[in-house]
Protein backbone atom coordinates (compact mmCIF):
# COMPACT_ATOMS: atom_id res chain seq x y z
CA UNK A 1 0.00 0.00 0.00
CA UNK A 2 1.26 3.44 -0.86
CA UNK A 3 -0.10 6.93 -0.38
CA UNK A 4 -0.25 9.71 -2.96
CA UNK A 5 -1.66 13.22 -2.85
CA UNK A 6 -3.32 15.11 -5.69
CA UNK A 7 -1.51 18.15 -7.02
CA UNK A 8 -3.37 21.48 -7.01
CA UNK A 9 -4.58 20.54 -10.53
CA UNK A 10 -5.91 17.17 -9.31
CA UNK A 11 -3.14 15.04 -10.82
CA UNK A 12 -1.82 11.95 -9.06
CA UNK A 13 1.16 9.76 -9.79
CA UNK A 14 0.51 6.03 -9.89
CA UNK A 15 3.48 4.43 -8.11
CA UNK A 16 5.89 2.58 -10.41
CA UNK A 17 5.36 -0.74 -8.63
CA UNK A 18 1.64 -0.56 -9.43
CA UNK A 19 2.19 0.67 -13.01
CA UNK A 20 4.55 -2.26 -13.61
CA UNK A 21 2.21 -4.81 -12.02
CA UNK A 22 -0.68 -3.64 -14.24
CA UNK A 23 1.49 -3.08 -17.35
CA UNK A 24 0.44 0.57 -17.56
CA UNK A 25 2.27 2.78 -20.03
CA UNK A 26 1.86 6.44 -20.98
CA UNK A 27 -0.41 5.23 -23.82
CA UNK A 28 -2.76 3.32 -21.51
CA UNK A 29 -6.19 4.90 -21.26
CA UNK A 30 -7.79 4.82 -17.83
CA UNK A 31 -11.48 5.14 -17.00
CA UNK A 32 -11.83 7.21 -13.83
CA UNK A 33 -14.93 7.14 -11.67
CA UNK A 34 -16.11 7.41 -8.08
CA UNK A 35 -17.33 4.24 -6.38
CA UNK A 36 -18.80 5.18 -3.05
CA UNK A 37 -15.98 6.98 -1.25
CA UNK A 38 -13.28 5.65 -3.59
CA UNK A 39 -11.65 6.95 -6.75
CA UNK A 40 -11.14 4.11 -9.24
CA UNK A 41 -8.69 4.12 -12.16
CA UNK A 42 -9.52 1.27 -14.52
CA UNK A 43 -7.47 0.43 -17.64
CA UNK A 44 -9.52 0.18 -20.84
CA UNK A 45 -8.57 -1.34 -24.16
CA UNK A 46 -8.08 0.90 -27.21
CA UNK A 47 -11.12 -0.76 -28.80
CA UNK A 48 -13.25 0.05 -25.77
CA UNK A 49 -12.19 3.70 -26.04
CA UNK A 50 -13.28 3.78 -29.68
CA UNK A 51 -16.60 2.12 -28.83
CA UNK A 52 -17.29 4.62 -26.03
CA UNK A 53 -16.63 7.50 -28.44
CA UNK A 54 -18.93 5.94 -31.05
CA UNK A 55 -21.66 5.42 -28.46
CA UNK A 56 -21.59 9.10 -27.55
CA UNK A 57 -21.74 10.14 -31.21
CA UNK A 58 -24.57 7.70 -31.95
CA UNK A 59 -26.64 9.04 -29.05
CA UNK A 60 -25.99 12.66 -30.07
CA UNK A 61 -27.06 11.95 -33.67
CA UNK A 62 -30.09 9.89 -32.67
CA UNK A 63 -29.07 6.69 -34.46
CA UNK A 64 -31.36 3.72 -34.00
CA UNK A 65 -30.19 0.24 -33.09
CA UNK A 66 -30.87 -0.82 -36.67
CA UNK A 67 -28.74 2.07 -38.05
CA UNK A 68 -25.81 1.02 -35.87
CA UNK A 69 -26.14 -2.71 -36.65
CA UNK A 70 -26.23 -1.96 -40.39
CA UNK A 71 -23.14 0.26 -40.19
CA UNK A 72 -21.24 -2.24 -38.02
CA UNK A 73 -21.93 -4.97 -40.60
CA UNK A 74 -20.62 -2.80 -43.46
CA UNK A 75 -17.45 -1.88 -41.57
CA UNK A 76 -16.91 -5.47 -40.35
CA UNK A 77 -17.15 -6.80 -43.91
CA UNK A 78 -14.72 -4.15 -45.17
CA UNK A 79 -12.22 -4.99 -42.40
CA UNK A 80 -12.43 -8.76 -43.01
CA UNK A 81 -11.82 -8.27 -46.73
CA UNK A 82 -8.88 -6.00 -46.00
CA UNK A 83 -7.35 -8.43 -43.50
CA UNK A 84 -8.16 -11.75 -45.14
CA UNK A 85 -9.12 -10.99 -48.75
CA UNK A 86 -12.29 -12.07 -50.49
Amino acid sequence: MEFVSPTPRGQVTIPKRIRDALCLSPKTKLRVYADGGKVVFEPVSPLETVLDTLEIEAREKGYTREDIEREVEVVRDRLMKKLYGE
